[in-house]
């Protein structure tokens, strides 16, 4: 086997031994959760065979030993040619000699033996195509592996879809425009994991990408009652847009202030934050002060901010 090129060699490295040390060999991991993928017949002695030359395949792995490996890996895609991790390995180690469709392929070989757990590499090499139908195959794969995933862990108590998994497709579903698909499985991260800034800002954003700006701002103000001392941890987009909301729907200029304080002093030439801070001093009958910070917004503003910030300016003035 040619030698694996210098420059991407420690990402075969890397995504190889992780996959190997946190993940069992899938097709004889009896006591896995997940559904078990459909199995050649093959003898006792060929399952040996195949336990002798995966453990062999990952100690060549960690001591670099690619050409080994391969080998070995193409031994245990002869005795099982549907297990998904040893398929996904040799797609990993055909792209780091070069051959990226033969990989490629590899890859989506592993998903379709193994949608559980084999959806995270071929996705990503999907992904990185930026091509919309590459994405749209990727959206495919994931959402499959996620429907997969929910039916194996239905019957379980407490049981858990993987959260990496859960945020790849909201990704997806979000560069696909599909917003109401996104906000549902919002929910369903948040049930795993909490009502955090990361999940505040997607609710957010969602909301405000249906039009329900009034939902928005009330994911904002949930998460404002359950950690009033962490006003300064949401992400600046949203403290900008709620100080703004705050300030000419509610009439809480003192909050408002505040709020915007602080994207302008994490941002302080964004022309954004800008505009928003002046249009509330102006509205606290600071108008000296205020035309300070929607002049130095002009000076910063892109042909997208600065017709809003001119309005505010002849306003003032």
């Amino acid at each position: 086997m040619p030698q694996i090129k210098s420059n991407i060699y420690r990402r075969v490295l890397g995504l190889i031994v992780l996959s190997i040390f946190c993940l069992p060999y899938s097709t004889y991991a009896k006591k896995s959760a997940k559904p078990t993928p459909k199995e050649p017949t093959i003898s006792v002695e060929q399952e040996q065979q195949f336990t002798y030359y995966w453990y062999a395949a990952k100690q060549a792995i960690v001591e670099e030993r690619y050409g080994d490996a391969y080998v070995l890996l193409k031994f245990c895609n002869a005795i099982n040619p549907e297990d998904g991790t040893t398929l996904c390995f040799l797609g990993i180690l055909e792209q780091g000699i070069g051959n990226s469709l033969k990989g490629l392929i590899l890859m989506r070989d592993a998903f379709e033996a193994d949608p559980y757990d084999q959806w995270y590499q071929y996705s990503k090499e999907l992904m990185d195509m930026h091509s919309p139908s590459a994405t749209a195959e990727a959206l495919r794969v994931v959402e499959k592996a996620y429907l997969v995933q929910k039916k194996a862990n239905s019957e379980k108590k407490n049981a858990r879809v993987d959260e990496n998994l859960l945020v790849t497709l909201r990704r997806l579903y979000i560069s696909a425009g599909q917003f109401k698909k996104a906000l549902e499985l919002q929910d369903q991260i948040e049930k795993q994991q909490g009502y955090t800034e990361e999940n505040v800002y997607y609710r957010f954003h969602l909301y405000s990408a249906l039009g329900q700006d009034k939902k928005a701002i009330q994911a904002v103000d949930k998460y404002l009652e359950q950690n009033p001392e962490n006003m300064e941890y949401l992400p600046l987009t949203i403290l900008n847009n709620y100080a703004y909301y705050m300030a000419t729907h509610r009439g809480d200029l003192t909050k408002a202030e505040k709020m915007s304080a602080i994207t302008i002093r994490e941002e302080p030439n964004n022309p954004v934050f800008l505009d928003t801070y002046g249009w509330i001093l102006h509205l606290k009958g600071q108008d000296e002060l205020a035309k300070f910070y929607l002049e130095k917004a002009k000076w910063n503003s892109t042909e997208e901010t600065h017709k809003d910030i001119i309005k505010h300016l002849n306003a003032i003035q």
